[in-house]
């Protein structure tokens, strides 16, 4: 029934006259908490995650009292609590509790991921934010927004109630935002890579082992080696400089990245292969996360990822021409399927796929064959399409020799898997360690 009023019912209308009023209903029934706390916001299609636990870390290291509400948890003092399955952002009433348990346990820093449907559904209505950042927009959530200009207005939404933002330069949605902050007097300040900005990094470096840049004739490492880790770096560093953060904690934290449940994850195998765990889920992700992989690894890089069902069907086929540029071995696998077909699902990634590329039919390769495909996928890119989830693992990791990196995507730290309407239990760790057992056979 509430499906079909959804339906019946225009997103617009269902956000006015019924989260807007219940935005209000929260704000008051925890006396508008948020008025007591300096309220950092982070938004973006992807690295929020990543951005909002480094400002965590970056804050606390400076000894202020700080608490994250991130997709993960929250965590307030030494008490982390759990956000909800699938959720990014908190309904209004958890938000607002959790912001009242802050100012109960005298926090002064709050850091908030911010999505673009909480954005839409007022669920941080009531919140004065003091500095937002931007991380990134690329295509993502289209079935709800329908293009990228709704989706890129919303997200402006949080920095026209900001005192100041911090807006990455680089981004295709820079020029919308920063013409609206500039027509609204809003002040913001800038960072990237390509374009000049307020803060440019430059000089950038990628090893085995570790990431480095320039800015502002300033070297700043880090043991996180993703290319793409700049730009979140960058931001963090602006938000620092603002709170007049001390340098040595500053670059102290950033050259001993604070790691991130189920984002670049490493599991601790020592058999020579790398098994990671990333929540990348987007083709820009992806793209991002392969790149740095593919240049620091002298083996083969296999992949494991699938699409969401009932999401954005649109990027579906860019996520297979990304994969498809950048790894060895591909295996196409179930992510959160919901009501869709898996083999729908996985059709539409494969269509953008280049059609000259091998398409692997067998899934249970012997020992020869095994060989065979080793020696192929250093020349050239192959992939496999499997249904089950704990199959790919298994046979990526069937599949991997010494030297090799096996990265699992779009899961990263998330407990269930979705198939319908039900939550089934779910590890990407336990899925790795499993494969390894059956490897041993």
């Amino acid at each position: 029934m509430l499906n079909l009023i959804r339906k019946l019912i225009p997103q617009n209308l269902i956000n006015s006259l019924w989260h807007y009023p219940l935005s209000i209903l929260a704000n008051i029934i925890y006396f508008f908490p948020s008025k007591k706390l300096f309220i950092i916001g982070v938004t973006g299609t992807d690295g929020k995650t990543t951005t909002a636990n480094l400002i965590y870390h970056i804050l606390k290291n400076a000894g202020l009292k700080t608490a994250l509400v991130s997709t993960i948890s929250a965590k307030i003092g030494d008490t982390e609590l759990d956000t909800g399955l699938h959720t990014t952002s908190p309904d209004k009433f958890i938000t607002q509790k959790i912001l009242r348990s802050m100012v109960k346990n005298k926090i002064k820093y709050a850091v908030l991921e911010i999505t673009a449907h909480a954005l839409d559904q007022h669920r941080f209505n009531g919140c004065k934010f003091d500095i937002s950042i931007l991380t990134n927009v690329s295509t993502e959530h289209l079935d709800y927004f329908k293009n990228m200009d709704n989706y890129i207005y919303t997200k402006s939404k949080l920095f026209t109630q900001s005192k100041l933002s911090i807006l990455n330069k680089d981004d295709i949605s820079y020029p919308t935002i920063s013409k609206l902050l500039r027509k609204k007097k809003k002040k913001f300040i800038t960072y990237g890579i390509k374009e000049k900005s307020d803060l440019q990094a430059k000089k950038i470096k990628l090893t085995k082992n570790s990431l480095s840049f320039s800015l502002n004739k300033q070297i700043f490492k880090s043991n996180s080696n993703y290319h793409y880790q700049t730009y979140n770096i960058l931001s963090a560093i602006a938000l620092s400089q603002q709170l007049k953060i001390n340098h040595k904690i500053l670059a102290q934290t950033i050259k001993n990245f604070p790691p991130t449940k189920g984002r670049r994850e490493e599991l601790k195998i020592k058999n020579g292969i790398k098994s990671i765990i990333d929540y990348a889920h987007t083709p820009a992700a992806l793209k991002e996360t392969l790149f740095s992989l593919k240049k620091i690894n002298q083996g083969n890089l296999i992949v494991i990822f699938g699409a969401t069902g009932g999401r954005d069907k649109e990027k579906r086929p860019s996520m297979g021409k990304v994969v498809s540029k950048y790894a060895n071995i591909a295996i196409i696998t179930s992510d959160d399927t919901r009501h869709e077909d898996i083999n729908d699902i996985n059709k539409q990634i494969r269509e953008g796929i280049p059609t000259k590329t091998e398409f692997i039919k067998n899934n249970n390769p012997n020992k020869k064959e095994i060989k065979e495909i080793q020696r192929l996928a250093s020349k050239k890119f192959l992939f496999f399409d499997l249904a089950n989830r704990q199959d790919a693992f298994n046979l990526a990791i069937k599949l991997a020799q010494k030297g090799d990196i096996v990265i699992a995507c779009g899961k990263g730290h998330e407990k269930t898997i979705l198939h319908g309407k039900t939550e089934y239990p779910w590890s990407e760790a336990e899925a790795f360690r499993t494969a390894f057992k059956l490897k041993k056979v």
